[in-house]
């Protein structure tokens, strides 16, 4: 796990060192154990490293081929490095490392591009082919691993992060768009980026360009163009736990300690179990809060005990939270609203005490059916099959204001069953609904942008999919990368560890994927299937409850130090000084927070903006931020 960045100019001249090392600095929690740079005529590449995988000098990157007419830079895992690395082998290459870099190099020269679609990981790549002049850029088929980029008249620069390309000290430009977005949904979908000129390699695409200026961008993966199969329940069973348990055991595939992620949820503790088959007394961290009824450490500590896990333990409080929140903001390069990116750190720098690697349930939900998105959408397609269109449209709304808690329930699923697709995905905890109101003068014209076509994104499903399928595969190609996996990568490499997540295996998706609808939701309960192979590995009474998620206890901190932290922030606030926010509703929502209303992802958002523009827009040291207790 590491960061990767560099510069192609279209004239020939060599990047400039200083701009080089100044990308690499910006990237040095990501890879804080050794550092390179390679710089030519027309290329310069970056990397910072986290030693994982052959911790000798033979690992250093940039790595050059033997003749010195390939150079790559990599950041992540490659989980089948050892069978290409046989098969280039048989093929009569020699190695000099046991780095998966060095597979991914050969594999380049043996197999062109196409190396990329062999490859089974978290991968962001980089190669600068002499010979060809061109350089590749590729990221892995889910986006995990992070990748922007920025087109110049110059070149192009590239980088983990987006803070890696603002330390170039070029000009930047707010987009309104992404503004719009950020306070909608709480996080910046990728066809966007906060900086207008900043762009995002998306997941499953290589991106080629040569000193001429000619660039190319396509996908080499996609998921299956299959409807759902009809396989039994059995043969289910043991084809997705053969195929989880694969993927576990290459994730544990490492030259340093690596340890578990354990939540007390479905997919935490079914990996967490499988990894304790092969590493007895596997390491396993879990996060809690003093308000117990955000903590699931007790569901846990019953994983940790059935599965023989050497659990440890952190609890954290509000001000572990803000003072843990400059250094995040800044990582983060542009506005996160996604809160669980707080825990998510902690965790990570709890277990960086111990080890370098930790494995993560992440992606189980999107391939196996978790979220309650999916069973609202199921609902409104049978309900709208059913019930005539004009019925739906001018009738039952005013039927159902008479009735109740169950006319409120009858009236949200008519509207999703009449509303544009994708719309039920809106965050109604976040300023979606009050975005005309927070919106100050310079994102007036973000009001007008598509916030919701953005968040359902455009994935490509073949004509005989099926409704869950294309819900799943919205959350694919938005939610997870640009949300979940931002968030993941974040967090984890801000502490400078690396997260593996066997569920985002490319061999899981695509078995998962096939899976019939029933064996995902079944009779109103989400991850069927899954959950009945966690329950063959972790007691029941863990499985099957109520879904908690890594949320922190808002609703409780807003109404004491938090709160008081945003309103002394609101006095002098950069974001209302700049014309993006009004302060008003911000206060009146504390205000109404305090009295008892929940508004507490609203007040987040602002929050977490407001330090955006202090600490990167604005560029102040995070020790002249004002805090609660201080003069400021």
């Amino acid at each position: 796990m590491c960061g990767i960045a560099g510069q192609l100019l279209y004239a020939g001249t060599t990047p400039d060192l200083a701009a080089l090392r100044a990308m690499g600095s910006a990237m040095r929690y990501r890879g804080p154990d050794d550092h390179g740079i390679f710089h030519a005529p027309h290329i310069g590449l970056v990397h910072q490293r986290l030693t994982i995988r052959d911790l000798s000098q033979a690992g250093h990157c940039p790595m050059g081929s033997a003749d010195g007419a390939l150079q790559i830079v990599f950041n992540g895992e490659i989980y089948n490095w050892r069978e290409l690395r046989s098969e280039l082998a048989e093929a009569g290459y020699s190695f000099s490392s046991e780095s998966d870099t060095e597979v991914v190099l050969c594999g380049y020269r043996e197999w062109g591009e196409e190396v990329v679609a062999r490859l089974r990981g978290m991968f962001a790549i980089a190669i600068w082919d002499s010979p060809q002049r061109r350089l590749l850029l590729a990221r892995d088929r889910l986006g995990e691993k992070p990748l922007f980029y920025r087109p110049t008249a110059a070149g192009i620069d590239f980088a983990s992060t987006i803070e890696a390309l603002h330390s170039l000290s070029v000009e930047l430009t707010i987009d309104p768009d992404a503004m719009a977005c950020y306070l909608a949904h709480s996080f910046i979908p990728a066809t966007h980026t906060i900086w207008s000129d900043v762009k995002v390699l998306p997941p499953a695409h290589l991106l080629a360009v040569s000193p001429e200026g000619r660039v190319r961008v396509v996908r080499y993966w996609n998921l299956p163009a299959r409807p759902p199969s009809r396989t039994s329940y059995r043969q289910a069973v043991q084809t997705i736990e053969r195929t989880i348990g694969d993927s576990v055991e290459r994730c544990l595939d490492a030259d340093v300690p690596v340890g578990v992620f354990l939540s007390g949820g479905v997919d935490s503790s079914l990996v967490a179990a499988m990894a304790a088959r092969h590493v007895p007394r596997i390491p396993a961290f879990s996060l809690g809060f003093r308000e117990q009824d955000f903590s699931e450490v007790p569901y846990a500590r019953m994983v940790a005990e059935h599965a023989g896990l050497s659990h440890h333990v952190v609890e954290v409080d509000v001000h572990d939270v803000m003072e843990c929140m400059p250094h995040l903001v800044v990582q983060y390069g542009q506005p996160f609203g996604d809160a669980s990116a707080i825990p998510s750190h902690l965790l990570a720098r709890f277990a960086r005490q111990q080890v370098k690697v930790c494995l993560s349930g992440d992606g189980g939900d999107e391939s196996f059916g978790g979220y309650w998105r999916i069973q609202a959408g199921v609902y409104a397609d049978r309900y709208s099959k059913v019930i005539p269109g004009f019925l739906r449209r001018y009738l039952i709304p005013s039927m159902a204001k008479g009735l109740g808690s169950a006319g409120r329930r009858w009236a949200a699923m008519n509207e999703l069953s009449i509303s544009t697709p994708g719309s039920g995905y809106t965050n109604a905890e976040s300023w979606y609904v009050q975005l005309a109101d927070v919106a100050g003068p310079r994102l007036q014209v973000g009001l007008a942008h598509d916030v919701v076509g953005c968040r359902t994104g455009r994935a490509e499903v073949c004509s005989e999919a099926s409704v869950v399928q294309r819900l799943l595969a919205g959350d694919f190609q938005v939610q997870l990368p640009d949300d979940y996996l931002t968030k993941v990568d974040v967090a984890s490499m801000a502490a400078s560890l690396e997260v593996r997540a066997p569920f985002l295996d490319c061999k899981v998706i695509e078995e998962a994927w096939v899976l019939p609808d029933h064996m995902k939701l079944h009779w109103g309960q989400r991850k069927w299937l899954l959950k009945r192979i966690a329950a063959r590995w972790v007691p029941r009474e863990v499985i099957y409850r109520n879904k908690m998620g890594f949320a922190m206890p808002l609703v409780h901190w807003w109404r004491a130090e938090l709160g008081q932290w945003l309103q002394l922030l609101m006095e002098d606030s950069v974001a209302v000084d700049q014309g993006w926010i009004r302060r008003e509703p911000v206060l009146d929502m504390l205000r109404a927070h305090r009295d008892g209303r929940n508004h507490h992802t609203r007040l987040w958002l602002v929050l977490w903006l407001e330090l955006w523009f202090r600490l990167v827009f604005q560029r102040i040291d995070p020790r002249l931020v004002p805090r609660v207790g201080t003069d400021g």
